[in-house]
């Protein structure tokens, strides 16, 4: 996921600066004025919009989709799977390094409190509950990036507005103005850009990572109370298969 984010990210400005670079010079697009409109003041609209630790929350979500792996549900399966072929040979309480096995953390926290021999109900509702708060927290995070790229746009909007304004006031030939009109709507242009290439498309990637990291979790505690029944790999895997994810 995160190649595919990265390579959107380098193609697309890649092809927006191809193309103003064939039809234009370059420096017709460059408006430092209405970069820093655009950019700051949607920079400070999400700060009276969100909290700091909403933002933080934001920016560890798109962490997360650069740096972590993705794991898929076939990942998870083999990994539960060579864990109770070591539990059913040297028990349960007996694995220590879940590292071994993997490096997804729900997993790791879960079989823990396995190893320390805790009630199953426990368990679940400690996991239930972490899962319902990592996927709140990852909401919050994939809303701020999709409240910036619905206010860039009217910063944009507002940046060339207030272009034509100053282009207004100083222009004295009816022929300069196309020019100053050209300059001031690129503020447009940036505004676009940051919601339709960046801020929206990492709200809808973390959204969707979301979703399938908040199935990956109910599959591991499926997984993992049915390791500590001691049941057959048939039998966990026919469990894992059952979850609604719903």
């Amino acid at each position: 996921m995160k190649s595919s984010l990265v390579i959107g990210l380098i193609v697309g400005l890649a092809i927006i600066f191809f193309v103003i670079y064939l039809n234009e010079d370059i420096s017709l697009f460059l408006n430092y004025s209405g970069l820093l409109i655009t950019i700051g003041g949607t920079l400070c609209a999400i700060l009276i919009y969100f909290s700091y630790s909403n933002i933080r929350h934001a920016f560890s979500s798109l962490g997360q989709i650069i740096s972590e792996k993705d794991y898929s549900e076939q990942d998870i399966i083999d990994s539960l799977i060579e864990i109770n072929n070591e539990a059913r040979k040297n028990g349960v309480n007996n694995i220590t390094n879940f590292e071994t096995y993997t490096n997804f953390p729900f997993m790791i926290e879960g079989m823990s409190l396995v190893a320390d021999n805790m009630d199953p109900s426990f368990i679940r509702d400690v996991m239930l509950r972490e899962n319902r708060g990592l996927t709140r927290k990852h909401n919050i995070g994939e809303n701020v990036f999709y409240i910036a790229g619905s206010l860039s746009p009217m910063f944009g909007m507002m940046g060339t507005v207030i272009g034509l304004i100053a282009m207004l006031n100083k222009v004295q030939k009816p022929e300069e103005i196309p020019a100053a009109m050209g300059l001031a709507l690129v503020t447009t242009l940036y505004g676009l850009i940051l919601a339709a290439l960046i801020f929206k498309p990492i709200s809808g990637k973390i959204g969707i990572r979301n979703l399938r990291n908040t199935r990956l979790r109910l599959l591991v505690l499926e997984g993992i109370l049915s390791i500590q029944r001691g049941d057959s790999n048939m039998i966990l895997k026919e469990r894992m298969r059952n979850i609604n994810y719903m």
